[in-house]
């Protein structure tokens, strides 16, 4: 068990698989007690029972982030069971709705735009830093970490609405960095490349083709564990790249737009 986090306690949403699963699980190998979340409860409590094993703290709570009634309840109990909340990480994404929209703007009904924009931005980002912020601002080195993508900064064919879905969550990164200054809240984001959720969860990552291969949760995972900690104290409102180079890689990009790749994470 590390301590770098040993002061913090992080709800994460969208923590029962992929990117939060592997945060989930390494913060509290750091040290953090941690709020496990989603919609999925055998899912969830398998990722707690995984951290207890390591000898860490967590917790399952139900999470719908398309439900604000259901992101309140999720910070009050975190709050409730851990006694503070230091740490926000913004991780869900409706992946489901976004795998079923392939297509242009102009094909877009209004429902399937809607589910896009309130799974991205309205719940998982504004809802959650809104109920999370009185506990934030009373914390010491609180902050929020955004999980955005490679696709807010590019245009992709067929993924306008998760695109610009995720350039949304960036602004308000910056704008949650300015607002929460006076009161030491830092906010920050992780724009993630193309991450297969599942593939090797945990566990370092070495060997030639580093720098050419398909991303892992735990690649992220590293990055946000330094963004959260107090390492970080002097970083906020920034949007920090982790993709493997695959946004400066002209041929790897245009490769990526002809193959219809679906969305990061």
């Amino acid at each position: 068990m590390g301590t770098r986090l040993s002061d913090k306690v992080v709800l994460i949403s969208g923590s029962t698989r992929g990117i939060g699963r592997s945060m989930a699980e390494h913060f509290a190998l750091e040290g953090a007690k941690v709020a496990v979340t989603g919609r999925t409860a055998d899912r969830g409590n398998k990722v707690v029972a995984r951290i207890r094993e390591a000898g860490g703290e967590a917790e399952f709570f139900s999470l719908d982030v398309t439900n604000e009634d259901s992101i309140r309840g999720a910070v009050a109990s975190t709050v409730e069971r851990f006694g503070k909340l230091t740490t926000l990480v913004n991780n869900a994404a409706p992946t489901e709705a976004v795998a079923t929209t392939i297509k242009p703007i102009h094909e877009y009904s209004n429902e399937e735009w809607q589910a896009i924009m309130t799974g991205t931005v309205t719940g998982n980002v504004f809802w959650a830093s809104k109920y999370a912020w009185p506990h934030l601002v009373s914390a010491d080195g609180a902050s929020i970490l955004n999980i955005s993508s490679g696709q807010s900064v590019a245009g992709f064919k067929g993924f306008g609405a998760y695109g610009a879905a995720k350039s949304a969550v960036n602004s308000l990164t910056r704008s949650l960095a300015v607002e929460g200054s006076a009161d030491g809240i830092r906010a920050n984001c992780i724009l993630v490349g193309r991450v297969v959720a599942g593939r090797g969860d945990s566990g370092h990552h070495t060997g030639g083709g580093r720098l050419t291969r398909i991303g892992n949760p735990m690649d992220i995972a590293y990055t946000a564990t330094y963004l959260v900690s107090d390492e970080a104290a002097f970083a906020t409102g920034s949007l920090v790249t982790v993709d493997g180079g695959f946004s400066i890689n002209g041929d790897a990009v245009q490769d990526a737009e002809a193959a219809a790749l679906t969305p990061s994470r």
